[in-house]
């Protein structure tokens, strides 16, 4: 962006300056000016909606997830009534953001053992990275065990867990490629996406033409740093099923096992929901809209799920 706009930053990376789940505090009391990333999903409560993206679909990718969360942005649909999503997620709190590349779809992988039917998972134990994929492992019988990605490896090797919820993409970066043996693919367990965000003060400062520079810069590279992560998720699961990694398609699953993850999948859009509208948030609404956009994009949605979202 610093090339194609003229802004000049001064970058502190991993933690140097704000940690993670500090990024809205920091751009809030000036800081820090802009948060590359800001992980919404460490804010615990903060942004309630924007967990949406990790809601399980179909055939879904890192550049149709991006595209349709810059959309959700964008989207002047009021859910509440009274504001829409960028209002209710960003625009009260002070500051402006953009979608940054989704990660490539969550899936679910096991050191070895086959997920033939459904009593294999029972029990077993998961690492699960977010709330949402408690939420789905729970519903598919196994056991959740919450843990950052970084602790798998050990975790793996022990035998504390039997396998993980993570995009094939990141195993190189925590060196679980040779050690995950069994992964479903063609269903995604959700999308993590995060907010490229800036200071309003610091937004209403600049000028329009520094502004539509910003915007352009922003989304342009949200889908190159997409398109990078699909190919990246692409390379790894070649190598290693070229080491005899086996992927199976969610599709050539016993009739029982798909419709088991068919049957959790749908069950977690509706608990997701539930207990965010107790909370008093507009979820269902927020969930409508995504699942619009994100079959607009190509991508598919549980089976139950158009249904329950028109009652």
């Amino acid at each position: 962006m610093q090339a194609t706009t003229g802004f000049k930053f001064k970058r502190f990376y991993a933690g140097e300056l704000v940690s993670i789940g500090r990024e809205l505090d920091a751009l809030k009391g000036g800081t820090i000016d802009v948060a590359a990333p800001l992980l919404a999903p460490y804010h615990e409560g903060r942004f309630p909606l924007s967990d949406v993206s990790q809601l399980p679909t179909y055939g879904t990718s890192s550049v149709m997830a991006t595209r349709a969360f810059q959309k959700l942005i964008d989207s002047d649909v009021k859910l509440d009534g009274k504001k829409t999503f960028y209002q209710y997620e960003l625009g009260d709190k002070g500051i402006r953001g953009w979608a940054l590349g989704a990660s490539a779809p969550y899936s679910l992988s096991t050191t070895g053992k086959e997920l033939k039917s459904p009593a294999d998972m029972k029990g077993m134990p998961l690492r699960a990275g977010s709330a949402l994929h408690t939420i789905m492992l729970q519903r598919l019988g196994a056991t959740p065990v919450t843990m950052p990605a970084a602790q798998a490896f050990e975790a793996l090797s022990r035998g504390t867990i039997a396998g993980i919820m993570l995009t094939i993409g990141d195993w190189k970066s925590y060196s679980l490629q040779d050690i995950l043996k069994y992964t479903i693919t063609g269903v995604s367990l959700g999308h993590w996406e995060s907010y490229l965000a800036i200071n309003e003060s610091l937004w209403k400062g600049m000028s329009e033409a520094d502004r539509k520079a910003w915007d352009k810069a922003a989304r342009e590279v949200a889908i190159k740093n997409s398109e990078g992560i699909d190919a990246q998720d692409v390379e790894i699961l070649n190598l290693t099923k070229a080491k005899g990694a086996k992927f199976v398609a969610i599709d050539s699953l016993s009739k029982e096992m798909s419709g088991h993850m068919a049957k959790a999948a749908y069950e977690t859009w509706v608990q997701w929901i539930d207990q965010l509208e107790k909370k008093g948030h507009p979820a269902k609404a927020a969930a409508k809209l995504w699942a619009s956009l994100i079959k607009a994009e190509g991508g598919r949605l549980p089976e139950g799920v158009d249904a329950y979202l028109a009652r």
